[in-house]
C-alpha cells in the first residue's frame, strides 16, 4: 500500500511538472528585444506581439524560448517588456464561436484609432550659392549649413503616408566686403513611400513642396528678402533601439526663389530669379502615436 501510495504522489508530481513545460501566451511590448537561437542575431520589435513562450528555469523565470506557429523555438528572451495574461484570459467571456451574428447596422458609426508617427531631423547641408554671387559680389560656390525639420505623418493603409513638414535652414558665410546669414522658413505638404519595410530594417522615400515665409539675407548694411519654393528629395533608413526609432538618411533640395525686396542699391527690381540647389546626410529620432 505504502509502494502504491508513493507512486501515485510521484505521478501526480510529474504531471504537474509537464504542465508547467506546456508553452503559454504572453504579451510582447514594443521594443522587446529578442535573440535568435540559430545564429544569436539580435533585433527588436516594432509592434506588441502575442506569442508562446517557455521559460527556462520554471523557479527562476528568467529567461524564455519564443515558440513559431509550428511549435518550434526559434527565438530567447528575457522577461523585460513580458507581460503575463494568463489571468486576464480566464476574465474573457465564453463566447460561442458558431453562433452567427446578425451584420452591423450601417447607421451606427465605429470609432477607430489613426495612427501618426513624428520625427525631429538635424540635416548637415552644403548648400550652392554661386547663382547668388551677383547679388552679394562674391565668388563663393558653397557653404555649409544646418536644417531642423519636424514632421508628422499620418499611417494611412494606401501605400504611402502623408502629412506635414516644418523646416528652418540657416547659413553663414563672410566675404572681403561683409558676413552674410542666410535664413529659411518652410514648410508643406511631405508624402513618405515605404520601400522596404522589414522588421529589422525599413526603408522610406521622401518628397516634400514647400513655400517659405522667411527666406531672407541679412549683413551689416543691407537686408535681402526673397520669395521661394522649395522641393525635396530624401531616402531614409530606420532601426528600433534601446532609445527608441532611430533615422539616418540623405536629402536634396532645390530652391526657386526671386529677389522681393533689397536695400542694395545696385540691384534692380523687378524681382530677379534665381536657382539653388542643397544636398545633406540627416540623422533624426521618431516617435509614434494613434488619435
Amino acid at each position: 500500500m505504502k509502494k502504491l501510495f508513493l507512486g501515485l504522489v510521484s505521478l501526480f508530481s510529474v504531471s504537474l511538472f509537464a504542465a508547467e513545460l506546456t508553452p503559454y501566451t504572453v504579451y510582447f511590448k514594443p521594443g522587446k528585444r529578442l535573440i535568435s537561437l540559430k545564429d544569436k542575431s539580435e533585433f527588436y520589435i516594432s509592434k506588441g506581439l502575442y506569442v508562446k513562450v517557455l521559460e527556462l528555469d520554471p523557479k527562476r523565470r528568467d529567461q524564455f524560448y519564443v515558440y513559431d506557429n509550428s511549435g518550434k523555438p526559434v527565438y530567447l528572451t528575457d522577461a523585460d517588456g513580458l507581460v503575463e495574461i494568463a489571468e486576464d484570459v480566464r476574465l474573457l467571456p465564453d463566447v460561442n464561436a458558431e453562433k452567427v451574428y446578425p451584420p452591423k447596422s450601417v447607421f451606427k458609426s465605429e470609432s477607430k484609432k489613426a495612427v501618426f508617427d513624428s520625427q525631429f531631423s538635424v540635416h548637415f547641408d552644403s548648400l550652392g550659392l554661386s547663382s547668388l554671387n551677383e547679388i552679394y559680389n562674391d565668388e563663393i560656390k558653397s557653404v555649409l549649413s544646418n536644417r531642423y525639420e519636424a514632421r508628422t505623418l499620418y499611417v494611412s493603409e494606401l501605400p504611402f503616408n502623408f502629412g506635414l513638414t516644418l523646416n528652418y535652414q540657416s547659413a553663414y558665410w563672410k566675404n572681403d566686403v561683409e558676413q552674410v546669414k542666410i535664413s529659411i522658413l518652410s514648410f508643406g505638404p511631405i508624402f513618405q513611400y515605404n520601400i522596404l519595410n522589414d522588421d529589422e530594417l525599413k526603408i522610406k522615400g521622401l518628397f516634400s513642396a514647400e513655400t517659405a515665409p522667411v527666406y531672407s539675407g541679412i549683413s551689416a548694411g543691407y537686408n535681402d528678402k526673397y520669395s521661394a519654393l522649395l522641393f525635396d528629395l530624401g531616402i531614409e533608413s530606420e532601426w528600433h533601439t534601446p532609445v527608441g526609432i532611430v533615422s539616418l538618411g540623405g536629402h536634396y533640395r532645390h530652391h526657386e526663389l526671386k529677389l522681393q525686396k533689397t536695400s542694395r542699391e545696385s540691384i534692380e527690381l523687378p524681382p530677379k530669379e534665381y536657382s539653388l540647389n542643397s544636398f545633406g546626410a540627416t540623422i533624426g529620432y521618431k516617435i509614434e502615436w494613434s488619435l
